[in-house]
């Protein structure tokens, strides 16, 4: 599998894009006007917590992403799905635990069908990449990179 970043670590692969959808999720929760204060400044310190924790991630992706930024984001293109998967492995234990334990059974099935279709997609793209890996990563490297690439700047 082609990978910009071949040596880097899965989070040093995706930590800025993480952090720039957590900033997005922070304002539109900073704006929303029915939650409480206290859960708004609770949860901006909770991301400035983790900001300040992984600065040097952040620092090192954001030079990345400013030196090279086509192979920046076809990095956490190939990354995401990377993260995902590690991220169902982590849920679905969590998930059937609470499952058991919810009063509701209507929860109880919502989390199910939410977490076998989220499966599913992943699985489905998972087998077509690995059918067409070939083709995909050809096309990841010359033209989806010539398409996001701006005229003058590489």
């Amino acid at each position: 599998m082609f990978l910009a970043q071949a040596g880097s670590s899965l989070l040093q692969q995706i930590v800025f894009p993480i952090f720039l959808l957590w900033f997005v999720g922070l304002t539109l929760v900073l704006i929303r006007n029915d939650i409480e204060i206290i859960w708004k400044i609770a949860t901006f310190f909770v991301f400035v917590f983790y900001f300040f924790q992984f600065f040097p991630e952040l620092k090192e992706a954001y030079e990345r992403l400013s030196k090279s930024y086509p192979a920046e984001i076809l990095s956490w293109i190939y990354g995401l799905p990377r993260a995902f998967y590690f991220f169902l492995l982590f849920i679905w234990p969590i998930t059937v635990i609470r499952m058991y334990y919810t009063a509701s059974s209507t929860v109880a099935n919502m989390a199910a069908r939410t977490l076998v279709a989220a499966t599913m997609v992943y699985w489905i793209f998972f087998l077509v990449y690995h059918q067409f890996s070939a083709p995909i990563d050809e096309f990841m490297k010359t033209k989806f990179i010539d398409y996001i690439t701006m005229p003058g700047k590489q």
